[in-house]
C-alpha cells in the first residue's frame, strides 16, 4: 500500500526556545544576534578583603559548630548558614 506524505496548508507554528544564558562578556540569541553583558563583575571576580572575612568567619564556625569530619545535616547547615550571614553582613 502507498502512503502520501502530507501537506501543511499553513506554515507550521515556531517552536519555544529556552533562554540564552549570558555567563559571558557577550552572547548570541538564536538569530546569531550579539547581546552584551552588562554585568560589572565576572564569575571570578571577588570583593577586597573576602578571603580574609571568609578564613575569619570559617574559624568561627568551627569554633561555634565543632570541626568534625562527619556532621549532621543540622550542623553542616549551620555552620554554612553562619557563614553566609557574616558574608552577607559585610556587603
Amino acid at each position: 500500500m502507498k502512503t502520501k506524505k502530507y501537506k501543511f496548508k499553513e506554515k507550521p507554528l515556531p517552536k519555544a526556545e529556552e533562554p540564552v544564558a549570558t555567563y559571558g562578556p557577550t552572547a548570541a540569541n538564536s538569530n546569531d544576534v550579539i547581546i552584551p553583558n552588562l554585568s560589572s563583575e565576572s564569575l571570578g571576580d571577588k570583593p577586597e578583603g573576602f578571603d580574609a572575612c571568609y578564613a575569619r568567619l570559617k574559624a568561627e564556625a568551627d569554633e561555634k559548630f565543632g570541626n568534625k569530619e562527619l556532621m549532621t545535616v543540622e550542623e553542616y547547615f549551620g555552620k554554612l548558614w553562619y557563614i553566609v550571614e557574616g558574608l552577607y553582613e559585610n556587603i
